[in-house]
């Protein structure tokens, strides 16, 4: 059987690329329908032969998706975004299905695995889309956006019309970078609006809007768009786990644990094979402290492994996620050994799990297992140290305030990468640490990218001021101004004051003026009690003058036992208790460990 690939494209020479290789030796055309491009996008699809067709761009998803479809000429047509990839090891098993004469059905559902945050890594999210259409059957798009597939009237009345392939398909859309450069929140948010605009009651448009708040960190908001979608619950509908999971996710980081422990068992319920809400529950039961109850739960899903296909949200329920949660359970009753153990296999379950990697680091360090066997163990889990993994190795060590072995291995990755924005800036950052000021300012006055820039420019400050140069600080100040961090910029004016004449300033008159700069003072006394800068720490812990906050003194013990300084840690705690009243579980349990080494 012949393959129709059909796509719609706008501005995608970062991605089309990539795609297009994916499957340029199973298809036998190429339809590109493109809505306005004004990039490199028709070049790029040219060199691959493509058909293209342009396509004026109507706020319909649905309208170019069917436009497209009308141009493919094969037997079956395969749909992909350019910021897709077919996963490669299943380019057979797509072949075999279209191949195959005993297949009755007209399409298939594919696997998509959406990757999320900064990096593809292991934050994967699965969704099926529709993927396969043989082709001269009728099936159409339906949806200004989230389409839907309407079968043709061969199957218009049949059940199960349908299937569900195990074909995988590598989404990138749903990166940081990506979602920022193309605001697609906001063109998500205003077509979905529009659509309940014509129906308040589109229980499948409500829980979109919900996702789409859920993901810019409205979460209150996003709860009024899903409990609205979940008034009129049908379990049978394609999106209702992920309606129920998308709940759960947002009560939980409103701290709603008991609401989340009823939606959980509601969709236990109707999903007892959904892996996905035990993991849910093995969550809020550690957020609750209620570790025995937590270590089960988290047992129960290793033994149900990820959800079936149809159900599932999150990859690794069912296997490295759960160890990775057995290991931080571990961590906080004390089994520091049980931990480890359990951080190794969600790290073989999945060699990509850095969190593993930082959480393996941490409990040799404390034992004080010495540096090059900590090495030695960290190595012995990768395969390629590539700039990344050098990077990655900096800062695992950057985190354990080993500030010579992070400078050793950001100095691996230049050798790999001499021009990267992200190695100069840790570079300068590490040398600040080390206390060699001048090669600091070297390297960090390099630093163009706005994503290092003002942390750049606020560690060149203190590097200036250590070695007296005060009008390079002052310039440097200056600059801060565009930065649109007021706080942080008079947290720096006030101390720069302090170092060079001993000079305090008040920072706020009022209480609720006060509240805004803990954190940026709390920020710069880290930097520098990290940085071992002791002298210059005692005169920043002026700056918390100003500050009129029952919490300050227990904030500041919390730091102090942070960097291992035991005895001033107490002595805040003890000022704390005895100035407020104040203390929380935490500091008592930093009391506990304090008293225990004495």
């Amino acid at each position: 059987m012949s393959l129709s690939l059909c796509m719609i494209v706008k501005n995608e020479e970062q991605n089309l690329g990539r795609c297009l290789e994916s499957v340029k030796d199973i298809v036998d055309e190429i339809i590109i329908v493109d809505t306005g491009s004004t990039d490199n996008t028709i070049k790029i699809a040219e060199k691959y032969n493509a058909k293209i067709f342009h396509y004026k761009w109507d706020n319909s998803f649905a309208n170019a998706r069917n436009y497209s479809l009308s141009k493919a000429s094969k037997d079956w047509i395969l749909i992909m975004d350019a910021d897709d990839e077919l996963v490669s090891e299943d380019k057979e098993k797509l072949l075999n299905l279209i191949n195959n004469k005993n297949i009755k059905l007209n399409a298939f559902l594919g696997e998509t695995l959406s990757y999320s945050g900064d990096s593809p890594d292991h934050n994967i999210y699965s969704n099926l889309n529709i993927r396969l259409i043989r082709n001269g059957k009728g099936y159409k798009f339906q949806g200004d956006i989230h389409e839907q597939i309407i079968p043709g009237i061969e199957d218009r009345n049949k059940e199960g019309i349908i299937g569900i392939s195990d074909i995988r398909f590598y989404h990138y859309g749903y990166l940081t970078k990506t979602v920022y450069e193309k605001n697609k929140r906001k063109r998500n948010m205003e077509i979905i609006k529009k659509e309940l605009e014509k129906n308040p009651d589109n229980a499948f448009m409500l829980y979109n809007m919900g996702v789409e708040c859920s993901a810019k960190g409205d979460y209150i908001e996003a709860l009024k768009h899903l409990e609205k979608a979940y008034e009129n619950f049908n379990p049978l509908s394609g999106f209702s786990p992920k309606l129920v999971l998308k709940m759960i996710s947002c009560n939980a980081i409103l701290k709603r644990y008991d609401e989340c422990l009823k939606l959980i068992e509601e969709g236990l319920k109707h999903y007892p094979k959904c892996t996905d809400f035990e993991y849910h529950k093995a969550n809020i039961l550690f957020m609750q402290n209620k570790y025995s109850y937590a270590i089960e739960a988290a047992k129960k899903c290793i033994s149900m492994g990820d959800s079936p296909i149809f159900l599932r949200e999150i990859l690794g329920v069912g296997t490295y996620r759960p160890y990775f949660l057995l290991g931080n359970i571990y961590c906080a009753i004390g089994d520091l050994d049980g931990a480890f153990e359990a951080y190794e296999k969600s790290l073989k379950l999945n060699p990509k799990l850095n969190d593993a990697l930082f959480k393996i680091a941490e409990i040799m360090a404390s034992k004080n297992i010495s540096t090059n066997e900590i090495k030695k163990k960290l190595e012995s889990y990768i395969d390629n140290f590539d700039e990344e993994r050098n990077l990655l190795f900096s800062n695992i060590f950057y985190k354990l305030n080993d500030f010579h072995t992070a400078y050793d291995y950001i100095k691996k990755a230049e050798e790999i990468n001499k021009n990267s924005q992200k190695i100069i800036f840790h570079k300068g950052i590490y040398l600040f640490y080390l206390g060699r000021y001048k090669e600091a300012l070297r390297e960090l006055y390099k630093v163009i990218d706005e994503k290092y820039y003002n942390p750049s420019v606020y560690c060149c400050i203190l590097c200036e001021l250590f070695t007296k140069n005060y009008n390079q600080v002052e310039k440097l100040l200056k600059i801060t101004e565009e930065f649109n961090e007021p706080e942080e910029r008079m947290v720096y004016k006030s101390f720069i004051d302090i170092m060079k004449e001993n000079r305090y300033i008040k920072l706020a008159e009022t209480q609720e003026e006060a509240q805004k700069f803990i954190k940026p003072i709390f920020n710069l006394l880290e930097i520098l009690l990290k940085a071992n800068c002791f002298e210059q720490f005692e005169k920043a812990v002026n700056l918390l003058k100003s500050i009129e906050d029952n919490n300050i003194f227990m904030i500041l013990g919390k730091l102090y036992f942070k960097y291992s300084y035991f005895s001033f840690a107490y002595e805040e705690f003890i000022k704390s208790i005895k100035t407020y009243d104040i203390i929380d579980a935490e500091a008592l349990s930093m009391m506990k460990v304090i008293l225990s080494l004495k």
